[in-house]
């Protein structure tokens, strides 16, 4: 699982609610297909460092998306990514150092296929490496096609595959989704493999709380002397999470958890690999997050 995966879920639009003699009118209930599509964060910032004696990260990872096209049902949305990771290694065969950067930009959208279906899809490039030297093997290419079915008011599934370039083992794989939350039930299930998977308890309006399991993997090249190598990290965390709503559109989100990731890094002088096993690590994450 060496992705990230981008996944543009677009909002229908909402029949317009009767005019009523109160001086405004209250707020249109969000849509079961949106409500109930697996959580997938289109715009937002965040930091996270996870902290050991033997290896140590921060990561910065920057999204953005601007809509091209909306209308009754149907939408495309292009998206942006960048993200920067600091490896800090306490073991005298690896560098000592690493910065490593991916460029992402994805054409994501989705349209109804009939009451309670929809199509979704992706197709992005990505950019990765340490930016010594410029290389086409940098370049990592994702797509994703999905069929998300509203079963009720409460449940939605979602089936489909996802192709990636950089995937060691199988180049496609299956995706499935499940989300559970009764309609204005503070809880609220959302299973999403193989990205993860999270329990959410709304605590009051503007505060909720979550657990959850999540997957991660990268694949950078690094360039030492003429040789190009592959830096992989493969893993994922388990956390506890805090959201706190600061406007309509906008949340902080504050994680506390436990990654565990193994590690490809290139060695010191040689231009060879060195595989780090299964690393266990605390990490601590802030986001900013824009959910219209």
């Amino acid at each position: 699982m060496r992705r990230l995966l981008i996944l543009a879920v677009l909002a229908h639009a909402g029949a317009s609610a009767r005019a009523d003699p109160a001086p405004a009118d209250p707020a249109p209930a969000v849509p079961a297909g949106r409500r109930l599509s697996p959580r997938s964060d289109a715009v937002a910032a965040s930091y996270t460092a996870t902290r050991s004696a033997a290896l140590s990260t921060r990561d910065f990872r920057l999204k953005a998306a601007a809509p091209l096209i909306r209308g009754d049902g149907y939408g495309i949305a292009l998206l942006f990514g960048y993200g920067a990771t600091h490896l800090d290694v306490g073991l005298d065969d690896l560098d000592e150092h690493l910065v490593l950067h991916r460029f992402e930009t994805t054409l994501g959208g989705g349209t109804a296929l009939a009451p309670g279906w929809s199509l979704r899809g992706s197709a992005g490039a990505a950019y990765a490496t340490d930016l010594q030297a410029a290389t086409w093997s940098g370049l990592q290419i994702t797509s994703s096609v999905m069929v998300h079915r509203v079963l009720g008011p409460s449940d939605a599934v979602l089936v489909g595959v996802v192709y990636t370039s950089t995937a060691d083992l199988y180049p496609v794989l299956p995706l499935a989704g499940y989300v559970h939350q009764r309609v204005g039930s503070p809880l609220r299930f959302d299973v999403f493999l193989p990205r993860h998977a999270r329990a959410e308890y709304a605590l009051s309006s503007r505060l909720r709380a979550a657990l959850g399991i999540e997957v991660v993997g990268n694949t950078w090249i690094v360039q030492r002397m003429t040789t190009e190598l592959r830096a992989r990290r493969a893993g994922g965390a388990v956390f506890g999470e805090l959201q706190l709503a600061a406007t309509a559109l906008v949340r902080l989100e504050a994680r506390l958890g436990l990654s565990v990731d193994r590690y490809t890094l290139p060695a010191m002088d040689d231009g060879s690999t060195v595989e780090r096993p299964l690393h266990a690590a605390a990490f601590a994450q802030l986001a900013v997050i824009v959910a219209p």
